[in-house]
């Protein structure tokens, strides 16, 4: 693996200072960085000159950004092809129940927690732009970082994996890639 994670994630509102108080006030993040961005053709970028374009430290040395369009833009459907579905924040378990409290003293609706099989517990919400947010956490009790604490037994990818292809070299094939875990042994 040639990277360590995410350096930063955009999203897009069209209020900053509303970001601006969700993200520091009811997400906690710390403003860190504030410029403006020209458009530069050919280089995928916003098509717009002069964005505001805002960071925040999430935790974890990362940054969450957000650029400033113009008011009036259409609202992405996030169930769409290429659209973003949701951005989930791992929480460490002992703080979680803590931050749901604070999020929904804030006054924003938190749906959960919810148990979604496994290690997983989630909390949803949504910022004032529309933007699906999770907090994850492992509530298993076992002491694992966040990749270890989604690998799978062969016997469950393997499952899984046949659903999508019907060729059984191209499930071998993806197998062979994927750290699994060991079967552990039945008492």
């Amino acid at each position: 693996m040639s990277t360590r994670g995410i350096d930063h994630l955009a999203i897009v509102c069209d209020d900053m200072p509303v970001a601006m108080d969700f993200y520091t006030r009811v997400m906690g993040f710390r403003l860190v960085h504030v410029r403006r961005v020209p458009f530069e053709q050919d280089r995928g970028q916003p098509p717009y000159d002069n964005l505001r374009h805002y960071f925040f430290d999430m935790g974890n040395d990362s940054l969450f950004a957000i650029f400033e369009y113009p008011k009036g833009l259409p609202r992405q459907n996030r169930d769409h092809v290429g659209g973003m579905q949701h951005v989930a924040f791992h929480v460490a378990p002992e703080k979680f129940d803590a931050l749901i409290e604070r999020v929904r003293s804030c006054g924003v609706n938190v749906i959960g927690p919810v148990p979604l099989g496994g290690r997983f517990w989630s909390a949803y919400l949504f910022d004032p732009f529309g933007i699906r947010l999770e907090f994850a956490t492992d509530r298993s009790g076992a002491s694992r970082s966040v990749v270890e604490s989604v690998r799978q037994t062969e016997e469950e990818a393997r499952a899984e994996l046949e659903t999508l292809f019907s060729d059984p070299v191209e499930v071998e094939k993806w197998l062979a890639r994927m750290p699994l875990r060991k079967e552990e042994a039945k008492v």
